[in-house]
């Protein structure tokens, strides 16, 4: 008898331990169907709990990161040194530039404790996998983003 309600007690157990779904399990799924090869599927499985935690999907951080924080920086030097400036200073402005979007860019990615090394992973993953299932998504939202 004891035994029999040990096995009950571990049967509960186990089913109540089935995985929830995550808000970028549709990424993972994508690079499994792509064959991205195993080391770099789980080191970018790595990148997705990071992002799952923040509640962010791969393509928001994506966006974001390559995009938003690039606008974010461009009005911010327009607004500190005026819009001529932008436009007319060259080289001093891209120094500025770097600098702004180099220190935006560690501070988001330190916001989710991605590394550089994940960083880079993310981009490559991005460029060579998903952007041509994902791209139009991002071309879309890019449109709403110079309105």
């Amino acid at each position: 008898m004891r035994t029999f309600f040990l096995l009950i007690i571990l049967s509960i157990g186990l089913f109540s331990c089935k995985k929830e779904p995550q808000l970028n399990d549709g990424i993972h799924e994508d690079l499994v169907e792509m064959g991205v090869a195993k080391d770099s599927l789980q080191k970018m499985d790595i990148v997705l709990e990071k992002l799952n935690r923040k509640n962010t999907t791969f393509l928001d951080y994506y966006f974001h990161h390559y995009y938003v924080l690039d606008q974010e920086a461009h009005d911010e030097i327009k607004k500190l040194k005026g819009e001529e400036f932008v436009y007319d200073a060259g080289e001093e402005y891209q120094k500025m530039f770097t600098k702004t979007i180099t220190e935006k860019s560690d501070q988001y990615l330190k916001s989710f404790g991605i590394s550089d090394e994940e960083e880079h992973l993310a981009l490559e993953i991005y460029i060579l996998r998903l952007k041509k299932k994902y791209g139009p998504t991002i071309d879309g939202r890019l449109q709403s983003l110079d309105k």
